[in-house]
């Protein structure tokens, strides 16, 4: 994804929202706007309508943000107690939501309570890996200043989280005037209304087609927006958006590999890929159940997987080979031998299993057209070749979900998660903890909880402690044979020829008011 011209100029007053509209591609339209219980798509118009405390520094060579490069947003700056349990926060007096009220610590002090109280899901889990599980541990010191106290310290994310979208800041008055009567923490308010302060306001929606982001020309923080619009349009067929994108009448778009592989030689747009942080696709299985309760059985099927072929036809080369659970820019990772195609040896280790000449088949639950469908066939047909007969089950989205999230009930599982943080105890944490909400697997190991938990509390730059952990949750997952990695998955996007600085965040989102049109 490197990119010399990624070089955002400043603008001047009469440059901010002065240049065309942008259109942006997405395939579903979303339930609702709130930052704390998001989609990939909320989570992209989060990080545009609302800002947080602090961001993370884009190196300016390749456009991707470094999480531990930590640069101030709407704190303009910060301090942490010499014992290191209270981490205090003086916000930038300038910042201002759209309706032109100031942002105070009371409005954060709200978001993060909202949260934490209202239990929003998946951004309330986020907080508190951060640290923070009750409302307690805030103080609002005064308008401009929130103190936080960590009773073990601040960990590993902890002031880095503040730069998460869960984390993002609502107007604490906005929710309260506009809410109807029982909706404490604007649940249903906040579905079709927004008050933030960051560069983009919410504009026109349109349910299940359109919403439009309107560039806040009175924006106060440093990367004032360029484009006066951005219309996030709903096109749910991927070879539709392409052809948008490839005739110029779009400027963004996320589409699947094939794709990306005919937009790539396209005048009309570029093609972005990298790897994601921590993102390796796995298929992982729960060890006391039939044919996988036989170590030989999991290693045979390790050996059998065509680690080049899924790379090959399900990414078309739009994801990265990997060998190891770690990812291969993530912090540890070495090439684990094991995991390397080798059939032969494979077929030995079946015919050593206690299960030899009559292994039992397996159902692989997995949702119908997607990506991991595709693995499932290929994988199908190399397992086959060394006696195991692999089911695939194929499910509607919703479906799915009932088994793997709300019942945590699936016995042989694909699957990729995208984690916020590129470190491989944080996606263990969220992948194999027992009580984890994708375990769906429902896997359970002492060890490697108490390992997930404390590796919370060890700051960054304790490195060798944290992989102290690692390595002893690396050689439970690697040395039972608990799981294979398929390829780490890419962050892939199209992009128009004419827009430069394109940039990554983390969870796949661009910032868009660094967007500017190529010179």
């Amino acid at each position: 994804m490197a990119q010399s011209e990624f070089a955002p100029e400043p603008l001047s007053p009469e440059e901010v929202g002065s240049g065309p509209r942008l259109i942006y591609l997405h395939q579903e339209y979303p339930a609702t706007l709130d930052p704390q219980n998001t989609s990939a798509f909320v989570g992209q118009l989060a990080m545009e309508m609302f800002d947080t405390l602090v961001t993370y520094e884009i190196d300016p060579a390749t456009g991707i943000a470094d999480q531990t490069n930590i640069v101030p947003r709407l704190a303009s700056s910060w301090e942490i107690s010499d014992d290191n349990k209270t981490l205090t926060f003086h916000l930038n007096p300038d910042a201002r939501f759209w309706d032109g009220s100031p942002v105070t610590a009371e409005d954060v002090y709200w978001s993060i309570e909202r949260a934490l109280v209202g239990r929003m899901g998946w951004g309330t889990t986020q907080i508190e890996t951060g640290g923070i599980f009750s409302v307690d541990q805030m103080e609002v010191v005064d308008p401009q200043t929130l103190a936080i106290t960590y009773p073990d310290g601040l960990g590993r994310y902890s002031l880095r989280n503040f730069a998460s979208m869960s984390l993002t800041v609502m107007s604490k008055a906005a929710c309260e005037a506009g809410r109807a009567e029982g909706d404490e923490w604007c649940v249903d308010w906040i579905k079709t209304n927004a008050m933030g302060s960051g560069p983009y306001m919410l504009g026109e929606q349109q349910s299940g087609e359109y919403i439009v982001a309107v560039a806040n020309e009175d924006y106060w923080g440093p990367a004032k927006p360029y484009y006066s619009e951005v219309l996030f349009r709903v096109v749910p067929e991927a070879q539709t958006r392409m052809l948008l994108l490839e005739s110029g009448e779009a400027q963004i778009g996320f589409l699947t590999p094939n794709e990306y592989s005919v937009l790539q030689n396209s005048p009309n747009a570029k093609v972005f890929s990298v790897p994601s942080q921590q993102d390796v696709a796995v298929l992982r299985w729960k060890p006391d159940t039939a044919p996988f309760d036989d170590p030989k059985i999991r290693e045979a099927v390790i050996k059998a997987i065509p680690y080049q072929r899924l790379v090959n036809e399900v990414c078309a080369g739009f994801c990265t080979p990997v060998q190891n659970l770690v990812g291969v820019n993530t912090p540890g990772y070495v090439a684990e031998p094991d995991f390397a195609t080798d059939i032969e040896a494979a077929k030995a280790l079946v015919a050593e299993s206690s299960y030899a000449g009559d292994v039992p088949s397996f159902d692989v639950p997995v949702i119908d057209g997607s990506t991991h469908m595709a693995a499932g066939i290929i994988i199908q047909d190399a397992l086959r070749e060394i006696g195991l007969d692999m089911q695939i089950q194929p499910l509607t989205q919703n479906a799915f979900d009932e088994i793997a999230w709300g019942q945590r009930d699936l016995k042989v599982s694909i699957h990729s998660m995208g984690p916020w943080w590129n470190d491989f105890l944080y996606w263990a944490y969220w992948m194999y903890r027992t009580d984890s909400a994708t375990n769906h697997i429902q896997y359970s190991n002492e060890t490697l909880d108490e390992n997930v938990l404390a590796a919370l509390l060890i700051p960054q730059e304790n490195e060798a402690e944290y992989m102290e952990l690692q390595d002893e949750v690396l050689e439970i997952l690697n040395g039972e044979h608990l799981a294979a990695p398929l390829y780490q998955v890419n962050w892939n996007v199209a992009v128009s020829s004419e827009v430069c600085n394109v940039n990554k965040f983390p969870w796949g989102t661009i910032a868009f008011s660094w967007l500017r049109p190529c010179v």
